[in-house]
């Protein structure tokens, strides 16, 4: 097995997208959607399998992604909150991943060269966490060690990830980049907009909406 093979993906997609108000894993992105643009980018960058985590419109996303390798689990309460995706997929992990990258689906434009930049970054620093930092902000996708799994399934859902990684900031290695879409959450119509060039209902014309 290759080093990059030792990091995990996973992918944060259980999320309602109430306020898109379309799931955000289906959005157009060019000829893909977010995600298949994310499960192409991983691929790509030489990532192993991912374990992609959906919630109640998981129905409406699986046809679109049953030809893309993957482990996909389904969140049965994702108004628990991103820990408890993220739970649910480091539940029972196997021996052979040294590491967890995180990649919410709303931050569906991060180039393949960022991504395979820091997972070498990660293999060759020692650090317990990775992650992009564009403009003083940290962003995402980010890879943490497995000695922070345990830290992850034992943490309160109401004090989410981000507890976990301030807590851990001094040994936090960032990737300085010029690309935007490390820190960019894609969240509302007018996101979408700013991203693509292009009005939602627009690019939803012929679309399946949900019931």
């Amino acid at each position: 097995m290759t080093p990059i093979a030792s990091i995990l993906p996973i992918v944060l997609a259980a999320g309602d997208s109430t306020r898109m108000g379309y799931p955000k894993a289906l959005l157009p992105l060019g000829a893909e959607l977010f995600i298949t643009r994310i499960l192409r980018v991983l691929r790509d960058a030489g990532l192993p399998r991912p374990v992609i985590v959906l919630g109640r419109t998981a129905a409406l996303i699986q046809p679109c992604i049953q030809s893309w390798p993957a482990d996909v689990r389904i969140n049965p309460d994702p108004d628990r909150g991103q820990l408890s995706s993220i739970q649910l997929a480091l539940e029972n992990i196997g021996p052979e991943y040294d590491a967890g990258m995180i990649w919410p689906v709303d931050q569906p434009a991060v180039s393949e060269d960022l991504v395979h930049r820091l997972a070498q970054l990660f293999l060759s620093s020692g650090s317990r966490i990775v992650c992009p930092a564009c403009g003083g902000r940290r962003g995402h996708p980010a890879i943490f060690h497995r000695d922070l799994f345990l830290e992850f399934m034992a943490a309160p859902l109401d004090e989410g990830p981000k507890k976990i990684l301030v807590r851990h900031q001094h040994e936090t290695t960032e990737l300085l980049t010029e690309e935007s879409a490390a820190v960019r959450d894609i969240d509302t119509p007018s996101d979408y907009l700013a991203l693509t060039g292009q009005a939602l209902e627009s690019a939803l014309t012929g679309k399946p909406r949900e019931k």
